[in-house]
């Protein structure tokens, strides 16, 4: 007599895996999350300052160019900016051209997101370089956002993507960032922004 398959023990199988599965792509998510890899690159054409909060990583971009790692500092200005954030932002892209200590122009362009995302951000500053001939870039932003801001920008641009974050990270808590950045990272992998 033939024995027939317990419909229970192949479904407790099908739960483990996915289980088993799930789990892993979570550990995987928050590791890139908790310990991002940064990158430090001796030059590029353009450095790009995705937006978010009123941190540390537009004074960090405009020190990296007047360091010499490029000419030219790409901001995102969101239209939701408001208040002391806003105000920030107009002076700090009304202040081109800044001098370096060498006497080298930095040229700051500031640029209104396709959306007000991630993804409208990677996909302007993507059409940007591409239209000025620019074949690398550093992207500036907070850590727990790296992984995800270098996904987008290596489905978007052609060239060569540097990501980095900030000397001084935002005070934004590992337990909110890995919560909301984890999301994130998964919405990446799942829905490119190109």
């Amino acid at each position: 007599m033939k024995r027939r398959p317990n419909r229970r023990s192949g479904a407790l199988v099908v739960t483990t895996l996915f289980v088993l599965v799930a789990a892993m792509v979570g550990l995987t998510a928050g590791s890139a999350v908790l310990h991002p890899r940064v990158d430090s690159p001796d030059r590029v054409d353009a450095i790009v300052v995705v937006a978010g909060a009123l941190d540390d990583r537009y004074v960090y971009a405009r020190h990296l160019a007047e360091d010499g790692v490029a000419d030219r500092i790409l901001v995102s200005q969101p239209p939701s900016g408001s208040g002391t954030y806003e105000a920030y932002l107009n002076s700090f892209c009304a202040s081109t051209p800044v001098t370096a200590r060498d006497g080298r122009r930095i040229e700051i362009h500031c640029f209104a997101p396709d959306l007000d995302t991630t993804e409208g951000e990677t996909t302007a500053a993507t059409r940007i370089a591409r239209e000025r001939g620019w074949g690398s870039l550093l992207v500036v932003t907070y850590w727990g956002h790296v992984s995800r801001v270098r996904i987008y920008f290596e489905q978007c641009f052609d060239g060569t993507v540097y990501v980095t974050d900030t000397p001084r990270p935002l005070s934004k808590s590992r337990k909110d960032a890995l919560l909301h950045e984890t999301g994130g990272y998964l919405k990446a992998f799942l829905t490119p922004a190109c």
